[in-house]
C-alpha cells in the first residue's frame, strides 16, 4: 500500500484550482525554490494522515486558508489522499477508505471549513471521510498509519535526550511490544538496582537520608526512601535510555608481562604484526589489525572487555552526525513497526542539513535500502543538487510558481522512454541538477557558450542572476532528454519553466549533403575560404539540429547558430576589433594574417570564416578572454568600443527575460 496521489486546494499557497501531486512507491523528492510550497505539501500529508490521532503535532488555523489575488480568504481547505495496491489485510484495516468493491484502492478526504461561533469569533471545523462513498472514519483506522516527521529546523540534541517521548524511547516500545518483553527488561534493571544498593557507599547514603527523615518526621509520617539506579518500571527505563557515541579506540596499551600471560593462556605464538613498543614497560596493540585476524578473536575479546570505554555525549558531537543518528533511530522505529495491515510514512525536510556531499550520498543510499527492504514510503524536500544527482529520475517532483499559481510536475508522469531517463541520469551531475531549482533555464552545448552567455546578458542589460536564469552546459549536443522535460507532447505534464536551447546548426555535416565540409578543409593555413563560404550558403543544417528544432513550443525556444558560435560572433563588423584583440594573445600570426586581409577590404563573411577557423583549436581559452573583454565594455571601461550579441542569442535571452 502506498500513496499514489495527493490533491490540495486552498491551503496556504495552493489556490482554489488546487494542485495534484503524483507519487510513487519508495522515495519521493520534492524540489523547488524557497517559499515555493514544499513544506506545505509535507504539512498537508501530516494533517491528513494524522487526522484521527490525539497528539498530531500540527493543526489548522485561520492563517492556513489561502488568500487570493483580491485579498479574499478562502472558506474551505480540501486535502485528498489516494492509496493504491492495498493487500487483503490492509483492505480490512482501511475498509472505510475503500469503495467496498475494489478494495485495492483507498481514498482519504479531509475538509476544513471556517465558521463563526456565538461570540463572532472565527473558528475552524473539520470533516474527515473515506472512499468515494464519503464514509465517516473512526479513530482506530488511523492507528494503522505509522508516520514520522522530521522538520528542516530540528533540535536533534533535544529529540535524542532521555525522556518518555524521545526517539530512543519510541524505538524501545517498538522492539518490546508485549508484556513478556517488558518484564524481561524490567527484571534486568531490578537486579542492577539490587547490586547498586549493596554497595557500601550507596547503602550509607540511603541510611543517612532515612535517619534524618526519622528525626524530622518523628512519628507523624514515618516515611522511608530507597535509592535505585533507575525506577524499576518499563516506562521509566524507556524514558531514561541515553545515547552516546563510542570513542573509536585505535590502540590498547598493555603491560608486557600481562600480554605475555595472555599469549600463553590463548596459546598464541606470534603477535609481531599487531604490536609495537611504547616504552620499557608497555606495548601497544593495534585494535583494527587484531580484530581482522580471525585467529586472534579470543585475545581481542579479552582485551576489549578489560578496557574502560570513552564515550562522547550527543551534545559533544557535530550537527551533521547527530542528524544521521536521529534519522537512523527514527527509521529503525519505522522499519520494525509495520505489520501486515499497516502503512509506514517517513516525512523529512531537507535531509542534507549539516551534511557534506559524501555523507549525504551515504544517507541517500541508506534511504534507498530502507525503501527496498522495509516497505517505507519516504517523502523528502530538498535544495541539494548533490542529492538530486543521486536520485532516480522518477522520484523527482518539481514545484514552481507560474503566474502566481503553485504547480508541481512529477517526472514519473512525463512521457520519457527508459533510454531518456538513463541519459538524463548520466548527465545530471551536481551542476546540471541545479536546473530543477531555477525559474528559467538555458541549455548550451559547450564551455564557450557557458562562459560567454552571462556576459552577453549583462551587455543586454538583462543579468541572469537578477532573473533566476540557470545556464546548463551539457558538454555535447544530445539536448533531447533535457528538451523532453520541458516540451509539451499534448498531455500538459511537462515542466512549465521557460527553457531556451542554444546550439549550432552544424550545417554541411550530413553525409548525404553534396555541400558537406570535410574536416581537412578547415585547416586555417590551407583553407579555401571561397569554397567554404559557398557551401555554408547552400548546405543543409544537420539532421540533429533539424530534430532539435521540433521541440520548440510555448515554453521552449530552440535557437541555432549558423554553423557555429564563433562564426556568428564574427559576422557583425563591429565585433572584429575585439575578437582580433583576443586572438592576438593566442594566435598572433593568424590574427596578423586576418588584419592584412581586412586592410585589403576583404568582405566580412570571409573574415568571419577565418576567425572561426583560427580559434577552432582554442575555443575555451578564446571564450574566457573574450568574456573579460566584453565585461570591460559592459562596465564602460572601454566606452568607445561596441560589441553586438549574435541575433540568435539575443532572441534566446529575450525569450527568457520578457
Amino acid at each position: 500500500m502506498y500513496i499514489r496521489e495527493v490533491f490540495v486546494r486552498n491551503f496556504r499557497k495552493f489556490n482554489d484550482e488546487g494542485v495534484t501531486f503524483n507519487f510513487r512507491k519508495g522515495i519521493n523528492i520534492i524540489l523547488g525554490e524557497n517559499n515555493g510550497g514544499k513544506s506545505s505539501i509535507i504539512d498537508a500529508l501530516r494533517l491528513a494522515l494524522l487526522s484521527g490521532q490525539y497528539r498530531k503535532g500540527i493543526y489548522i488555523n485561520i492563517s492556513d486558508f489561502h488568500i487570493n489575488e483580491f485579498g479574499e480568504r478562502a472558506s474551505e481547505i480540501r486535502i485528498d489522499v489516494y492509496f493504491e495496491e492495498l493487500t487483503e489485510e490492509q483492505a480490512v484495516a482501511f475498509y472505510k477508505l475503500t469503495d467496498g468493491a475494489n478494495t485495492s484502492k483507498a481514498e482519504l478526504h479531509v475538509i476544513y471549513q471556517t465558521y463563526k461561533d456565538n461570540k463572532g469569533n472565527e473558528k475552524v471545523k473539520d470533516y474527515i471521510y473515506g472512499g468515494s462513498r464519503n464514509e465517516p472514519i473512526d479513530k482506530e483506522t488511523f492507528d494503522n498509519i505509522n508516520l514520522v516527521f522530521m522538520a528542516a529546523l530540528r533540535d536533534v540534541e533535544n529529540d535524542l535526550k532521555p525522556s518518555r517521548n524521545s526517539q530512543l524511547a519510541s524505538l524501545l516500545y517498538t522492539f518490546a511490544p508485549n508484556n513478556e518483553d517488558r518484564e524481561r527488561i524490567t527484571s534486568t534493571f531490578i537486579e542492577a538496582n539490587e547490586r547498586v544498593k549493596g554497595d557500601e557507599a550507596i547503602s550509607a547514603v540511603e541510611k543517612t537520608i532515612n535517619s534524618n527523615l526519622s528525626l524530622i518526621e518523628k512519628e507523624e509520617l514515618n516515611q522511608q526512601i530507597s535509592i535505585n539506579l533507575i525506577s524499576p518500571t518499563f516506562e521509566s527505563i524507556a524514558g531514561n535510555l541515553d545515547l552516546c557515541y563510542e570513542f573509536p579506540r585505535r590502540y590498547i596499551k598493555i603491560l608486557r608481562n600481562e600480554l605475555k600471560k595472555l599469549r600463553e593462556h590463548f596459546d598464541i605464538s606470534d603477535l609481531s604484526h599487531v604490536v609495537s613498543d611504547v616504552d620499557e614497560d608497555y606495548i601497544k596493540v593495534d585494535v583494527k589489525k587484531l580484530k581482522e585476524d580471525g585467529k586472534l578473536v579470543k585475545l581481542y575479546n579479552e582485551l576489549i572487555s578489560k578496557i574502560q570505554g570513552n564515550n562522547l555525549a550527543v551534545r559533544q558531537n557535530g550537527l551533521g552526525y547527530n542528524n544521521l543518528l536521529s534519522m537512523a533511530t527514527t527509521l529503525g522505529d519505522l522499519q520494525k513497526k509495520p505489520s501486515d495491515e499497516e502503512i509506514s510514512i517517513f516525512l523529512v525536510e531537507e535531509p542534507e542539513s549539516h551534511l557534506h556531499p559524501q555523507l549525504l550520498e551515504l544517507l541517500f543510499n541508506f534511504f534507498r535500502q530502507s525503501d527496498k527492504s522495509n516497505k517505507i514510503q519516504i517523502f523528502m524536500t530538498s535544495h541539494s543538487p548533490t542529492l538530486v544527482s543521486k536520485a532516480d529520475i522518477d522520484s523527482l517532483n518539481i514545484m514552481y510558481n507560474q503566474d502566481g499559481k503553485v504547480n508541481c510536475s512529477s517526472l514519473s508522469q512525463l512521457q520519457l522512454l527508459d533510454e531518456d531517463k538513463e541519459d538524463l541520469k548520466r548527465y545530471l551531475d551536481v551542476t546540471k541538477s541545479q536546473l530543477f531549482f531555477a525559474k528559467r533555464i538555458v541549455f548550451v552545448e559547450g564551455i564557450s557558450e557557458a562562459i560567454l552567455l552571462s556576459e552577453f546578458a549583462n551587455l543586454m542589460g538583462k543579468p541572469f542572476d537578477k532573473y533566476s536564469v540557470e545556464v546548463v552546459n551539457i558538454d555535447g549536443v544530445d539536448f533531447e532528454p533535457f528538451a523532453k522535460l520541458f516540451a509539451d507532447n499534448g498531455d500538459h505534464k511537462n515542466l512549465k519553466h521557460l527553457c531556451a536551447i542554444i546550439s549550432d546548426d552544424d550545417r554541411c555535416t550530413n553525409q548525404d549533403d553534396k555541400y558537406v565540409i570535410k574536416n581537412d578543409e578547415l585547416t586555417f593555413s590551407k583553407a579555401d575560404i571561397n569554397a567554404i563560404r559557398d557551401k555554408l550558403k547552400k548546405g543543409q543544417i544537420s539532421s540533429r539540429a533539424q530534430k532539435l528544432n521540433g521541440f520548440s513550443g510555448d515554453n521552449v525556444l530552440v535557437k541555432l547558430a549558423m554553423k557555429t558560435l564563433e562564426y556568428e560572433l564574427a559576422l557583425p563588423k563591429e565585433n572584429t576589433e575585439t575578437l582580433l584583440k583576443v586572438l592576438d594573445k593566442i594566435h598572433p600570426k593568424n590574427s596578423a594574417k586576418i588584419k592584412g586581409l581586412i586592410e585589403k577590404g576583404e568582405e566580412q563573411e570571409k573574415i568571419a570564416i577565418m576567425i572561426w577557423l583560427a580559434v577552432r583549436d582554442c575555443k575555451g581559452a578564446f571564450a574566457q578572454r573574450l568574456a573579460s573583454e566584453i565585461n570591460k565594455i559592459t562596465i564602460c571601461e572601454q566606452g568607445d568600443k561596441k560589441f553586438k550579441v549574435p541575433n540568435y542569442i539575443q532572441s534566446a535571452i529575450n525569450f527568457l527575460i520578457q
